[in-house]
């Protein structure tokens, strides 16, 4: 399939037509030519004002409950958020019902996704159930196509299996992801520890926890000589750490999540399930120094960190709700209406697609002739409300459903295939 895209605005810090306004012809997979304009005939033609075009955003871990809980989720309703939000590639997280955690999960997962308009990345189970006691076959997975290992949101206690993970990945150069949390600090915890759990009479989750686990795992890094990625760190201890560790030259990067980027603890004032997530949503301080990890470079990505729940599990007394929040569809909506005074669009480009590549060690993509076409299309400007949308989720805890957004995803460039949202 040929596609031609007029006059769109290039965001792309690796290409060389960054800033400037473009025709892109892409015939196939692959973009052709790159010129003021282009006169060819195309099977389709995007011709819209205000329209941007970068390359393909990716989501570093989400879960679309396939296998096991399809009813929240799976990988058709998946990638039609992806889709809709303008993700053109998905690392899922292997916490399934059961784990992925064989080769066979694996090439199950491919399998279904074969007719998808997006990429999936699976994420092979560092240890077995998720348990942290013993490892899974992690070569054989890497083998069928794994793109890294992560033990999900079930943090691995014990150090010497954490030591494993990374001595043995290292030896075929599989990113390893690790949420950082020390469970005995964080059992029954409910929100971020400080005034507002004390106001509400709910256990905390201390940054403490967060911070003793990525202390512990940089040490190990630096034992192991192995590169490790800290996902959805949320303290302002943590980016100290994780700066500190990279002026020291130790194989390390992190990434936060975009909700605890804009969010904190004070939005649970009501006991709002919808805001229960893991790590939990911190402080003003901490928000602010999320904030400045971004600016100084010590923050490497922005993930959405994507997980559906069923109504039941979030309309409920607050202790006995479920973790989690979606967001690929409304995440460009959010970026542009609360951050993007202090975080760019080339920013935002750069945290969301060329991150999360190098994080993963996944195709790099920049628009130029001769590359893969893997392109994101967006309207920086576009007011819109997702109740408006045909788009219907499976599941709908999203705290920011009904609520006007600014800037939009008009579709993705992926498989040689247009996909509107």
């Amino acid at each position: 399939m040929s596609i031609l895209l007029r006059k769109v605005k290039i965001i792309d810090s690796n290409s060389p037509y960054n800033g400037l306004i473009k025709d892109v012809f892409i015939k196939n997979d692959q973009i052709t030519q790159v010129d003021d304009h282009i006169d060819a005939k195309a099977a389709k033609v995007v011709d819209e004002e205000n329209l941007c075009v970068s390359p393909g955003w990716v989501e570093l871990h989400a879960d679309f409950c396939d296998p096991g809980n399809e009813q929240k989720e799976d990988l058709n309703s998946g990638a039609e958020a992806a889709t809709f939000g303008g993700f053109t590639s998905v690392a899922l997280s292997p916490e399934t019902t059961p784990v992925i955690q064989t080769k066979n999960d694996i090439e199950y997962l491919y399998k279904r996704a074969e007719t998808l308009d997006i990429n999936i990345y699976p994420l092979g189970a560092s240890t077995e159930g998720l348990k942290g006691k013993e490892l899974t076959e992690l070569y054989d997975m890497y083998q069928s196509g794994a793109i890294g290992f992560y033990n999900g949101k079930k943090s691995i206690a014990n150090p010497t299996i954490q030591k494993l993970v990374l001595q043995y990945t290292k030896t075929f150069n599989a990113p390893v992801l690790v949420f950082p949390s020390d469970l005995d600090l964080t059992d029954g915890g409910q929100m971020n520890e400080g005034s507002e759990s004390t106001h509400l009479a709910l256990k905390g989750l201390p940054n403490l926890a967060e911070e003793i686990a990525v202390n512990r795992d940089i040490y190990l890094a630096e034992y192991t000589e192995s590169p490790i990625h800290f996902t959805s760190i949320s303290t302002a201890g943590s980016v100290s750490l994780i700066q500190r560790a990279k002026e020291n030259g130790l194989p390390v990067s992190c990434s936060v999540n975009l909700y605890n980027l804009i969010l904190t603890d004070e939005v649970l004032s009501e006991y709002d399930t919808r805001y229960k997530v893991l790590p939990p949503l911190r402080t003003e301080v901490d928000r602010r120094a999320l904030l400045e990890g971004i600016k100084t470079g010590v923050i490497d990505a922005i993930s959405i960190d994507h997980i559906p729940q069923d109504i039941e599990l979030k309309k409920c007394e607050f202790e006995n709700a479920a973790y989690g929040m979606r967001g690929l569809e409304t995440a460009f909506g959010i970026y542009r209406k609360y951050l993007s005074k202090e975080v760019s669009i080339e920013k935002w480009v750069e945290l969301i697609s060329d991150g999360p590549r190098a994080i993963l060690d996944a195709p790099k993509i920049s628009i130029s002739e001769g590359n893969i076409a893997e392109l994101t299309l967006f309207d920086t400007k576009k007011k819109w409300t997702m109740k408006d949308q045909q788009f219907k989720p499976r599941s709908a805890n999203n705290p920011f459903l009904n609520e006007q957004l600014v800037g939009k995803a008009y579709g993705i460039i992926n498989k040689g295939r247009l996909t509107k949202s």
